[in-house]
C-alpha cells in the first residue's frame, strides 16, 4: 500500500512536469520576442555589411555603359547587363538593389531586380532618328539613357550614364530621284568624253548605302559615281537617241537593287553646209510687174546667207520676211525682166540656227546695192573663204 502511495505521488509530479513544461515552455512554432530582435538585428546587420561591401565595389558615377543594338529589332532583345557591366555582384537578383532607368525608356527598359537592359515596345528606325542624320560615322548614331541604382534599405543612390549605339540593316532599297532619265550629248564629241548621270539615294549608311552603278548592255565593272563616257562616233543624221538601262546596288547582304531609263538625246551641231535642190532655177513673170510682184519661192531648212560681192549692175531680189511671215521673193523697183535666177552656190555668208534642223522656211533674195539680207537672223553670219562666181544681172 505504502508502495502504491508512492508511485501515484512519482506519477502526480510527472504529470505536473509535463503539463508546467507545456505550459510555460517556449513553443518552437512562436519564437520569443528576444529572438525575434535578435534575428532582425542579425539581418539589418548583414545588410549594412551588403551596402559596405557594394559601396567598396561601386564604380564612379562617371562610369560609361556602352552597348549596341541593330535597328527595327523587336521587343525585349537583350541589350546588355547593368549590373554586371557596374560589377555590382553582391545583393543583385534578391532585390535588395534595385534598377530604374531615369532617362531613355521611350527605347529601352531595365529588370529592376536583375538590371538586365532590353529593346522597349517602340520599335527603333535608325533612318528616322534625328541625331542619325546627315552623319559619316556609324559609332555617332545612339541614343543615350540613364539609370539609377538603389541599395539596400536605400541607404544609397548613385546615378550612371549609358549609350546605346544603333547599328544599321539593310533595310532600304537605293532609287534615282526619277524612273526616266534625261541626257544631251552633241554629236562628234571626242571618243572618251566623259557625262554625269543623275545620282540615286539610299537611306541606309556604310556597307549598307550605295555600291555601284551599271549601265545595261555595257561592258564595265561597276562605278561609284554614275558616268557615261562615249566610246564611238555619234551622228544626229544617222540616229539621234538611245534609251539605257542604268542600274544601282547597295553593298548588303543580301544586295538591294533598282533601275532607271536613261535616254539620251543626240543634239546637232553646224557639221553640215546648206544646200540648194538645184543649182539653177527659172521663174517667169508678167511684164510691167509692178514692185512686190512675187517671182520665185521654193523650201529649204532654216538658213542665214548673204551676199559676199556682186556687180555693181546686178540686180537684185527683195526679202519677203522683213515684216511679213509669207514666203515670197519680190522684184525691185526696176524693170522686171524673165529669164533664168541664178542663186549663189559660193561666195556668201551662211549659218545654220541651232535646233533648227527640220524647220522648213522659203528661198529668199537680197536687197539692192549690196546690203546684207536674210531669210531668217538669228545668228551673226559667218563668213566662207570661197571666191564669188561671175553672176549674169537679171534686172537692169
Amino acid at each position: 500500500e505504502t508502495e502504491r502511495e508512492g508511485g501515484r505521488e512519482r506519477e502526480n509530479a510527472g504529470l505536473l512536469e509535463k503539463d508546467a513544461s507545456t505550459t510555460f515552455g517556449p513553443s518552437p512554432r512562436h519564437p520569443s520576442r528576444t529572438q525575434m530582435h535578435s534575428s532582425a538585428a542579425a539581418r539589418a546587420l548583414s545588410l549594412v555589411v551588403l551596402a559596405l561591401q557594394m559601396l567598396t565595389q561601386l564604380p564612379g558615377a562617371d562610369s560609361a555603359l556602352r552597348y549596341r543594338v541593330a535597328e527595327e529589332g523587336p521587343p525585349d532583345v537583350k541589350i546588355g547587363n547593368v549590373a554586371v557591366d557596374l560589377g555590382l555582384t553582391a545583393g543583385t537578383g534578391s532585390g535588395d538593389v534595385t534598377f530604374a532607368l531615369e532617362s531613355g525608356s521611350e527605347f529601352f527598359k531595365i529588370d529592376n531586380v536583375t538590371g538586365e537592359l532590353t529593346t522597349g515596345p517602340r520599335r527603333i528606325d535608325r533612318e528616322k532618328l534625328q541625331q542619325c542624320q546627315m552623319i559619316f560615322d556609324e559609332n555617332e548614331c545612339f541614343l543615350d539613357f540613364e539609370v539609377s541604382v538603389i541599395g539596400p534599405l536605400q541607404s544609397w543612390v548613385d546615378l550612371f550614364e549609358g549609350r546605346v549605339v544603333i547599328t544599321d540593316i539593310n533595310d532600304n532599297t537605293p532609287s534615282f530621284p526619277s524612273p526616266v532619265l534625261q541626257l544631251s550629248v552633241e554629236e562628234n564629241r571626242p571618243i572618251g568624253t566623259l557625262y554625269l548621270l543623275p545620282t540615286a539615294t539610299d537611306r541606309d549608311f556604310g556597307r549598307n548605302g550605295i555600291d555601284r552603278y551599271e549601265v545595261e548592255g555595257l561592258v564595265d565593272h561597276g562605278e561609284k559615281q554614275p558616268q557615261l563616257i562615249v566610246k564611238g562616233t555619234l551622228d544626229r543624221e544617222q540616229k539621234d537617241s538611245y534609251e539605257l538601262v542604268l542600274r544601282v546596288r547597295d553593298g548588303g547582304n543580301p544586295p538591294r537593287s533598282s533601275q532607271a531609263l536613261l535616254r539620251v538625246s543626240i543634239t546637232d551641231v553646224n557639221d553640215n553646209s546648206p544646200q540648194f535642190e538645184r543649182s539653177t532655177y527659172e521663174a517667169e513673170m508678167a511684164e510691167n510687174a509692178p514692185p512686190g510682184t512675187p517671182v520665185l519661192q521654193g523650201t529649204l531648212r532654216r538658213v542665214t546667207f548673204s551676199v559676199v560681192s556682186q556687180p555693181q549692175d546686178a540686180g537684185c531680189y527683195d526679202s519677203g520676211l522683213e515684216d511679213s511671215e509669207t514666203p515670197s521673193s519680190k522684184s525691185s523697183s526696176g524693170p522686171p525682166r524673165l529669164g533664168a535666177l541664178p542663186l549663189p552656190e559660193e561666195g556668201y555668208e551662211r549659218t545654220t540656227p541651232e535646233g533648227s534642223v527640220g524647220e522648213e522656211e522659203h528661198v529668199e533674195n537680197g536687197k539692192k546695192n549690196g546690203q546684207s539680207h536674210s531669210i531668217a537672223q538669228s545668228h551673226t553670219p559667218r563668213r566662207l573663204d570661197t571666191a564669188p562666181r561671175p553672176r549674169e544681172p537679171l534686172l537692169e
